[in-house]
């Protein structure tokens, strides 16, 4: 504030003789020297932190609904999605498999090609069904009739299928294999594994009891 009043005191008319400034130029600069009140500079600033906060806001509530949603209509499970599965008819059941086995009816691909085989070993005889889809998706059935005092161990995660004991097993990486072994009124052996192929579907174990328990 000092040396704007000193600033004043020397703005005086003789300053500007000889240095070229005009009536206009020199009533400007007095003008403004002289003035009492210093101009006050305003900014329109808009708001921007309010909308800011509704968006992410928005944002934050869609997400919510999304993933409860998904969840509710089984479409999220966890941190994976479920695969779609499709209705397979009783019709397909392959003529060769025993009528004391079950078999699944949904699948999570399109089956194109159905084969059979029969194996053995100690626990007895082995039926093999092997469904593979466009994709070269797999699903790998087998079916064993064994004893009831068989004793099997059942090493891997423990689940249930439905009222029945079994075991859940999934291996690394983004080709994941799901495989699921379950023991059905104590005689009844059944274990069920899913490749994915060439498709980028991979099986959670929620998945794969789903499965399971729709053998009929």
């Amino acid at each position: 504030m000092d040396e704007l009043k000193r600033l004043r005191g020397l703005m005086k008319e003789e300053t500007f003789k000889g240095h070229g400034f005009t009536n206009k130029m020199r009533e400007n600069i007095l003008n403004e020297i002289h003035s009492k009140r210093p101009k006050s500079f305003t900014f329109n600033k808009k708001p921007v932190l309010a909308p800011l906060m509704s968006v992410l806001f928005v944002a934050a509530c869609l997400s919510l609904f999304v993933y409860f949603g998904g969840t509710q209509l089984g479409l999220i499970d966890g941190n994976n999605a479920s695969a779609p599965f499709y209705q397979y008819e009783a019709k397909d059941r392959p003529e060769s498999l025993g009528d004391e086995f079950k078999f699944l009816t949904k699948a999570p691909f399109e089956v194109e090609k159905v084969t059979t085989e029969t194996g053995e070993d100690p626990s007895g005889k082995i039926e093999l069904v092997t469904l593979k889809g466009k994709e070269r998706q797999t699903i790998k059935l087998t079916f064993q009739s064994i004893e009831a005092e068989t004793n099997l161990t059942l090493s891997q995660d423990e689940v249930k299928v439905g009222q029945s004991k079994g075991s859940y097993y999934e291996s690394e990486g983004p080709a994941k294999v799901s495989r699921l072994i379950w023991i059905e009124g104590d005689t009844i052996k059944y274990e069920m594994e899913y490749l994915p192929g060439g498709s980028d579907v991979t099986l959670s174990r929620k998945d794969m009891i789903k499965m399971a328990e729709s053998f009929r």
